[in-house]
């Protein structure tokens, strides 16, 4: 049933312990199910990781806010769920059912509403085989000694990239240069995010680069981390009152370089209008749009000005964006289902960032993000598992990112095998 409320009230639920929170996540963990006390806002939780649409499964119990005007949850660690609902709410409760039975349909219900922001109609390529250069930089970091991941990054790299691509014999299909294209660096040497501007150092020829990307067969993307940016940046300079919350409060090199997210703000829309017509100018059909990891509410303010600023450019441009709360993911047009490490339990973890996506953004397409895990030097049996596991899933695409050279000829050849199988099983 739908209740709706005319003005803010509280209601409770006896309820059986263990709940499951699909917006609710930690790095690299299986977090969504509970036992323990909570009192959380959905809306305004932190997106960490994979966090999903704002509902509640608890046994043969499913609870949803049915729009964005808000609301939390309460449990008290024993039976009792009680459940704030704001004026303007209005909440989909089945208490006699199978609760992902109840989650589609509850999607169905959100989807349905005219007022919901409707994402423009897909584009071919965008449920494709993609190429990504972030696990493979990792892994030539990690070869060399090095922890600098992004200084492995530059453009005879993706050249070198895109012919092991032929050597090995894999379909062409999207290719995004990940992270460590940007200049990172001010000149009084501390980090600095938010300019985006192409280090020309390391790729002096970026918009040759892009072309022959294209002539090669591949469709160029580009990694960026939008939603944060360093006060030293040029942006936090001319509009400080847009420093937001710090990124993490354990995150590598805090201290120094000063990481922080971006508060929405109109402003913002000619910064993102310069930023995307640049790269969009140059030949870049997919944007990967990282690090989102802050406020939900202000990560969908900040994706919803982006995602109208590249439709306004080129409709036709990919999106993708990793919240995928079905209020949030109105605004990409692929989800991806953020990476997972061999050190942690990663079967369970990518079961789970699965499960997450698929309910949470049914209509959405899915980046199956990455074959063989984010780790950068991954045992062969491990990442052969987990690449298998990735292209057994439906309603998405697999994310090629370590390629296989760097492993046994056998293994090599059965992962191209199964990457040439998955194209031409949904090429037809």
């Amino acid at each position: 049933m739908i209740l709706h409320f005319d003005r803010d009230e509280t209601l409770t639920f006896e309820v059986l312990p263990p709940l499951y929170l699909p917006f609710y996540n930690k790095w690299s963990a299986n977090a969504y199910t509970t036992y323990e006390p909570f009192d959380l806002d959905p809306f305004n939780h932190r997106a960490v990781s994979t966090s999903g649409s704002p509902v509640v499964l608890a046994g043969e119990k499913f609870f949803g806010f049915l729009n964005e005007r808000g609301g939390r949850f309460t449990y008290d660690g024993s039976y009792t769920l009680s459940i704030f609902c704001p004026a303007g709410q209005a909440l989909y409760v089945d208490e006699h059912c199978n609760p992902y039975d109840a989650w589609r349909a509850y999607s169905e219900t959100v989807l349905a509403d005219e007022t919901l922001n409707k994402p423009v109609p897909a584009q071919p390529f965008w449920s494709g085989l993609e190429f990504c250069t972030w696990v493979d930089q990792k892994n030539k970091a990690v070869r060399a000694g090095s922890r600098d991941m992004w200084s492995q990054l530059n453009e005879q790299y993706v050249y070198d990239y895109m012919k092991r691509v032929e050597k090995l014999g894999l379909p062409k299909g999207k290719l995004t240069i990940d992270d460590g294209w940007d200049i990172r660096y001010a000149p009084d040497g501390r980090m600095c995010y938010g300019n985006w501007q192409i280090n020309r150092e390391k790729f002096p020829h970026m918009e040759q680069l892009v072309k022959d990307m294209t002539e090669e067969g591949f469709i160029p993307g580009l990694w960026f981390a939008p939603f944060t940016f360093t006060p030293n940046c040029e942006l936090a300079k001319k509009y400080p009152h847009l420093i937001g919350d710090t990124f993490s409060e354990n995150a590598e090199g805090e201290a120094v370089r000063q990481l922080m997210f971006i508060h929405p703000d109109p402003v913002l829309e000619a910064y993102y209008t310069d930023i995307f017509t640049t790269y969009i100018g140059m030949g870049f059909r997919k944007f990967k749009l990282d690090m989102s990891y802050g406020t939900k509410r202000e990560m969908k303010e900040l994706l919803a000005m982006m995602y109208r600023v590249i439709k306004s450019i080129n409709p036709a441009v990919e999106v993708e964006a990793h919240i995928p709360d079905i209020f949030v993911s109105r605004y990409c047009d692929t989800v991806r289902i953020n990476d997972v490490s061999l050190e942690h339990p990663w079967r369970a973890v990518t079961t789970e960032h699965y499960r997450v996506c698929r309910n949470s953004s049914p209509d959405r397409i899915l980046n199956l993000d990455h074959l063989g895990t984010n780790t950068p030097d991954p045992d062969e049996n491990g990442f052969m598992a987990h690449s298998k596991m990735l292209l057994k899933l439906d309603g998405g695409y697999p994310c090629v990112s370590l390629l296989p050279d760097i492993f046994s000829q056998k293994s090599a050849d059965t992962y191209v095998g199964l990457v040439r199988e998955w194209v031409d099983k949904h090429s037809k």
